[in-house]
C-alpha cells in the first residue's frame, strides 16, 4: 500500500535543478583524504571517539595526534599528520580494539559513510598440522579460496613455507564463521 503513495510523489521544479561540483572544489579534501582511512569498530556497544583515539595512538605508536572524525555508530574518519603513517596502520590490520575487529579502509572521497564495506577485512589465517608437502603457495591459494579472495601466501622465495604453519592473507566475509 505503502509503494502507491511513494510513486505519487513528484519533484517540483525547484527540487529538480541539478547542482554542478566541479573538481577543484574537492581540492582540500583530496588532499586530506590522502592522509585518512576510515575505520570501524564491530561492536553493538557504543564507543566514545576519544577513547578510541586516544588507545590506538598508543598502539599504532604514532608520532603526533591522530584526528577522529564521528560519521557513525563506531565510525570514524582518522586523519594522520603524514601518508607514512597511513601505510604502515593500514599495511598492518586486522586491528582490535578492546577486542572487537577494528575493520580500516582507505579514505575514498566518493563514497557515502553508509554505504562504505565493513563487512570484510584482511585477516591472516594460519594453517596449523598440514602435511610438510602441503606447506607451500599452490596448497595457500587452494586452501585459503575456500574462505574467501586469498591477497598473499606467506612463503620464501622457493614458493615453500615450511614450518610451523602455512599463512595465508585472505579477504574474508565477516558475516561468514571462518570454519
Amino acid at each position: 500500500m505503502r509503494w502507491r503513495i511513494w510513486r505519487r510523489l513528484k519533484l517540483n521544479d525547484e527540487e529538480e535543478i541539478s547542482i554542478e561540483v566541479q573538481k577543484n572544489m574537492l581540492g582540500l579534501t583530496k588532499g586530506k583524504g590522502e592522509r585518512s582511512l576510515v575505520g570501524k569498530v564491530l561492536s553493538d556497544h557504543r564507543i566514545g571517539r576519544e577513547v578510541v583515539r586516544s588507545m590506538m595512538e598508543k598502539v599504532w605508536k604514532v608520532g603526533k595526534p591522530l584526528k577522529f572524525h564521528d560519521i557513525g555508530s563506531n565510525c570514524f574518519v582518522i586523519t594522520f599528520v603524514n601518508r607514512r603513517d597511513k601505510m604502515r596502520v593500514l599495511s598492518g590490520c586486522p586491528w582490535l580494539f578492546d577486542n572487537h575487529l577494528f575493520v580500516l579502509k582507505d579514505f575514498d572521497g566518493e563514497m557515502q559513510p553508509n554505504k562504505i564495506d565493513f563487512d570484510h577485512a584482511c585477516l591472516w589465517i594460519q594453517m596449523l598440522n598440514l602435511h610438510l608437502s602441503y606447506l607451500n603457495k599452490e596448497m595457500g591459494e587452494l586452501i585459503g579460496r575456500s574462505m574467501g579472495e586469498v591477497m598473499e601466501v606467506d612463503v620464501q622465495e622457493d614458493g615453500l613455507a615450511w614450518g610451523r604453519c602455512l599463512r595465508v592473507r585472505v579477504e574474508c566475509d565477516l558475516r561468514r564463521p571462518l570454519a
